[in-house]
């Protein structure tokens, strides 16, 4: 306990200083440099980001590199652009492909953009790279407060390098969700409550799975605080209220207050009884399935030194994919934080050798991933 005490201290003690010589009138650079320290997160970020664009760039068709900004709204991407631009349009009909299951955050930032006169694809990929700094920002905050430094930066790294690491530069709401999912656990943990009830709404709003965030965070503070319910109507509530408008939406428009789920038929998903009934089907989902396994086992490792919401957020974001569509679960694993700080953890006990040889290795993953979703055109 004192031990936690004390990372909790140290986590708050970098913006502090930063604060007090806001409110004494001195410069905001201060708090800036608090939350974005430059080796343990501007670093990582840069270098990410220019590994990810360098790779979206040489592995895209050349047909999209030739457009600009093609290569990195490929896929879902495509979609969003089209929501924002005319909106979701009819009720979906029958199991065709239609904009319903795509939810509103991301669209919604990309109207605002076009609103303000800023190109639509060149502004949310703007967007997209400052939200993964916000991300990894947080992910360096709350990993200091649960383990040490060294795990902490390398944390960072591990996410910032993860094989599919290069959608946080794409036309997705990755980067977004990853922002407010894990500053809403780091404000909850801090007692900002309000503030955190904000964030889990958005990331209800941001991506059809995205109230698991909401739940996680109600069920820690409903077990750990000392008025656990009025705790818990801050933190849920908003969520609740985001999502209960999005379904009245969608019945208002379609007569389906969850035409977002059933519109997904049009898919054709492959979860775990299809693969394991149909091995051939698509080898892409073998891909996905391997990276999300190898999520599951490191937060299993290090489950007794992480918070137990944290383990119960990586379940419920990740296990229903393995009914609900496996393609795209590879992602989602990078769009969850505690995996990438128990495997922290877990790199700190390695060699400096050992270290830099993984970390090399996931950049060759991270080529490899890239070229298979841009060049072979297989789904992120």
């Amino acid at each position: 306990m004192l031990e936690q005490l004390q990372r909790g201290e140290r986590a708050r003690g970098g913006a502090g200083p930063a604060v007090e010589s806001i409110e004494g009138g001195r410069r905001v650079p201060d708090l800036v440099a608090a939350l974005f320290p430059r080796r343990e997160v501007v670093v990582p970020w840069m270098v990410s980001r220019l590994i990810s664009a360098t790779l979206i760039v040489a592995t895209a068709p050349a047909r999209r590199a030739a457009v600009g900004t093609g290569a990195f709204s490929r896929w879902d991407g495509v979609w969003y652009l089209l929501i924002a631009r005319s909106g979701y349009g009819h009720p979906p009909l029958g199991a065709v492909q239609t904009r319903w299951p795509f939810f509103p955050v991301l669209p919604g930032v990309i109207g605002v953009l076009r609103t303000l006169d800023f190109p639509a694809r060149g502004g949310v990929i703007t967007l997209d790279h400052l939200a993964f700094l916000l991300a990894l920002a947080g992910v360096w905050r709350i990993a200091r407060r649960h383990t040490s430094d060294d795990a902490s930066r390398l944390a960072v790294w591990a996410l910032a390098l993860f094989p599919t690491a290069f959608v946080f530069s794409m036309v997705y709401p990755s980067a977004i969700f990853l922002a407010t999912s894990v500053w809403a656990f780091a404000l909850v943990e801090e007692h900002h409550d309000v503030p955190a009830g904000m964030l889990a709404a958005t990331a209800a709003l941001t991506r059809p799975n995205g109230f698991v965030v909401a739940i996680a965070l109600t069920i820690g503070v409903a077990a750990a605080a000392s008025r656990p319910w009025w705790r818990a109507v801050r933190v849920a509530g908003p969520a609740c209220v985001a999502l209960g408008v999005w379904c009245a939406l969608c019945w208002h428009w379609t007569g389906n207050p969850v035409v977002f789920f059933t519109a997904k038929r049009g898919w054709h998903e492959v979860g775990l009884v299809d693969l394991v009934c149909h091995p051939i089907r698509d080898p892409n989902a073998y891909l996905h399935l391997a990276l999300g396994v190898a999520a599951g086992v490191v937060v299993l490792l290090r489950r007794r030194r992480l918070p137990a919401s944290w383990t119960l957020f990586s379940g419920l974001y990740l296990i229903p994919s393995l009914g609900l569509g496996i393609v795209g679960l590879g992602r989602y694993t990078n769009e969850c934080f505690p995996p990438f700080v128990a495997a922290g953890e877990l790199l700190e006990r390695a060699r400096t050798t050992t270290r830099r040889r993984l970390f090399l290795f996931a950049v060759g993953l991270q080529a490899a991933g890239a070229w298979w979703v841009l060049h072979q055109a297989h789904i992120p």
